[in-house]
């Protein structure tokens, strides 16, 4: 077992050493899919803990010995997002298991993050103050984000948490951010990584607008350009899914 723990949370030690033990008896489970997540309330914290998926044999060699756990990446990249002024919940601690060499299981502890809703609760819904949320919703991907050179791989709906303040005002943090690059994020790139939000023509408009007004760009070219990354990112997600359903009815 390998445990990373940060400093500030080192009392935790003797709680995370029987994390992966306890953790199917633990807490509230908020999330069941590929991977877990579970809420405990500890000492007077609330931890969000993420169990990944045992992965298949070619990443138990390669997280073993090669690049490390999507559990140490979590930790790691949170780390670095803080540090240039990003959002996204305080990392804790991260857990690697291996066996006969081999890597097994793998944990990410943060600091759970109360928030009111996602992205995903307001694309294709009516919402109220939809439009400036939307808008404030590309200028913190821009400041909090591109400008300080962060690129989320995984930019889904899901994965962007929002909490409603004063004002008609919005606060954004991210999450799921184990894959990630830190790397300049020139105007086309930053623009092209909103395709993945999966939202309709008009919503993807009212982003781009203003994500091309921040860069001083033309704002309907912006619009034209992401909805035509949209459409190729759903039509290559909807191919592999109706390949995915062939090979499954072939099996049957």
């Amino acid at each position: 077992m390998t445990i990373y723990i940060n400093p500030k949370y080192q009392h935790l030690e003797p709680f995370l050493k029987e994390l992966s033990d306890n953790f199917e008896k633990i807490g509230e489970t908020i999330y069941k899919g590929r991977n877990i997540i579970n809420v405990v309330d500890y000492k007077g914290l609330k931890l969000n803990i993420k169990s990944f998926k045992v992965p298949h044999i070619i990443n138990k060699i390669a997280y073993a010995w090669i690049r490390g756990s999507k559990a140490r990446h979590s930790y790691e990249y949170a780390v670095k997002m803080r540090d240039r002024g990003s959002n996204t919940p305080e990392p804790v601690a991260y857990i690697e298991l291996t066996k006969k060499g081999l890597f097994d299981r793998s944990f990410y502890v943060s600091i759970h993050y109360k928030y009111d809703f996602t992205i995903r609760d307001l694309i294709g819904f009516e919402f109220p103050d939809k439009t400036n949320i939307l808008q404030q919703f590309a200028k913190f991907t821009f400041k909090k984000m591109h400008k300080r050179g962060i690129h989320h791989l995984d930019y889904s709906r899901g994965n962007i948490l929002i909490t409603k303040k004063k004002n008609k005002k919005y606060k954004f943090s991210v999450v799921d951010i184990n894959r990630m690059r830190f790397e300049k994020m020139p105007y086309l790139k930053g623009l092209k990584n909103f395709s993945q939000i999966w939202a309709s023509e008009d919503e993807l408009a009212i982003v781009a607008r203003e994500y091309a007004r921040l860069n001083h760009k033309d704002p309907e070219e912006a619009a034209q350009l992401l909805i035509n990354w949209d459409r190729k990112h759903k039509s290559k997600i909807n191919r592999k899914a109706a390949l995915k359903k062939k090979i499954l009815r072939r099996k049957e």
